[in-house]
């Protein structure tokens, strides 16, 4: 079947907008792509093709002037919100400077943006009609099912495996049981098979398609399911139970480059799903956020590590994946209908800038696990946290050499030697906590132990 679909033709969330900085611009690269979102003076997000006209510099190194342009950092280029360009500083005559600016060959393309549930959203399409064509078409928010939309936040990372992959594991339920074992009451010995996964309606290019299916556990097996595909990139799945509960999980895997995918994401429970934990609700929010955040990485970890070994293992076969992988149980459905609505209406997999991909290369433990240009350098909340815990070390070590000095020279005055001990306990409890932000701090950048062996423990057992 010839293709139906078009890639560039679409809305896609790039951002929350609380992970943006209205003061400095942002690269984000989208189907090979690269692009800068900016804010002008009008308060409004701004997104072209990061590359200066004049000798192809990242605008997103550049700079945000008072007049609300951006700045290339290069030679000091301006350019507005229309991608016009406003300001050549070596130009001095005003005839030069109104032909220059005026050229097509000075003018950056500027692409259709707008703001929904809190997301960034660009329709990444170059045609000169790309802002008429993009009213024909809504984005895919989430849908009215009584759920509270703002009640979570959402969250942003860009891991290291490619799009196919990671929409096809959002499709395939049964695997949490053996991946995810010891995490949020997954286990093989609770495992339920799934009897009904059957799509709804039909399969089409625009509308994607929509799964029910039951449960897979001993918690959830009288569970009302539903995974809706709305292209080119969202996940809308809910789950109803019995007892009257409802969980909605907004999942958008979009495609940046071959082998890396860019995942927004929003879970929203009508009733508590996780216990309390006091010691965080006492911590300023950006820091419980930061924390937070930090107690997914087992399982994001555990689904990278497998995908990973997914997309290196089909990269070796010489054969389309219906033909590597064997799907016979109905816990599979969810896979095939995403493969073939990929191949019979969207060419297999995404359309690149660049045309082909290149050859996949394996990623060692250190890149795969790698969590700075995961998500902590996009994290507002998780930022913070690592500035937070490398002062707190450094006051810490400044702590234990004052107590330190001070336990020496109470050893040395006719004084108590009860101060001298009390010193010395604060020395050690400074030298504890210097220990514990470092390792702390390095848990937000790296999911590799920082002491013995760098080996990710993926498991307890």
């Amino acid at each position: 079947m010839s293709n139906q679909f078009s890639w560039t033709q679409n809305w896609y969330p790039i951002s929350p907008l609380s992970y943006l900085d209205a003061s400095v611009p942002t690269t984000v690269t989208i189907l090979g792509k690269k692009l800068v979102i900016w804010q002008n003076k009008k308060q409004q997000w701004v997104v072209m093709d990061d590359q200066c006209p004049h000798k192809l510099a990242q605008l997103s190194l550049g700079k945000i002037q008072e007049d609300g342009t951006l700045m290339c950092r290069h030679h000091g280029w301006c350019f507005n919100e229309e991608g016009n360009c406003t300001k050549i500083p070596m130009l001095v005559e005003e005839e030069a400077i109104k032909t220059a600016c005026n050229s097509s060959r000075s003018q950056v393309t500027v692409y259709p943006t707008q703001v929904k549930q809190g997301l960034l959203w660009v329709w990444p399409d170059d045609k000169e009609t790309a802002f008429e064509d993009c009213q024909l078409n809504e984005p895919a928010i989430i849908p009215e099912c009584g759920l509270d939309v703002t009640s979570t936040d959402w969250s942003l990372s860009e891991v290291p495996v490619g799009y196919t992959v990671s929409l096809e594991s959002s499709f395939d339920p049964s695997h949490a049981q053996f991946l995810h074992e010891g995490l949020a009451g997954f286990s093989p010995e609770r495992t339920v098979p799934i009897t009904s996964f059957k799509t709804v309606n039909d399969v089409s290019a625009e509308g994607g398609f929509t799964l029910n299916h039951s449960g897979y556990n001993i918690f959830n097996k009288d569970m009302e399911a539903s995974r809706t595909f709305s292209p080119p990139c969202c996940n809308t799945t809910i789950y109803r139970y019995p007892n009257g509960n409802m969980m909605l999980a907004q999942l958008y895997f979009i495609p940046t480059e071959p082998g890396r995918c860019r995942y927004i994401t929003k879970f929203i429970f009508d009733f508590n799903f996780t216990p309390k934990n006091w010691l965080l609700n006492w911590l300023p929010k950006k820091l419980k956020t930061g924390f937070q955040h930090l107690s997914t990485y087992q399982l994001s970890d555990q689904d990278l590590r497998v995908m990973h070994s997914q997309e290196t293992l089909q990269s070796s076969l010489d054969k389309p994946w219906n033909k590597s992988y064997f799907l016979p149980a109905n816990a599979d459905v969810g896979i095939v209908t995403f493969r073939q609505w990929l191949d019979n209406f969207a060419g297999g997999k995404p359309d690149w800038k660049n045309g082909e991909e290149k050859a996949y290369q394996s990623l060692t433990d250190e890149q795969l696990y790698d969590r700075w240009h995961r998500h902590t350098k996009y994290c507002p909340s998780c930022r913070a946290t690592v500035d937070f815990l490398a002062k707190v070390q450094k006051y810490s070590r400044y702590s234990t050499m004052i107590f330190s000095i001070l336990t020496l020279l109470l050893l040395f005055l006719p004084i108590s030697s009860k101060l001298a001990v009390l010193s010395t306990i604060f020395a050690v409890i400074s030298v504890l906590i210097s220990f514990i932000s470092d390792d702390l701090r390095h848990s937000f950048l790296s999911g590799l132990p920082k002491q013995g062996l760098p080996i990710r423990k993926l498991y307890n057992s």
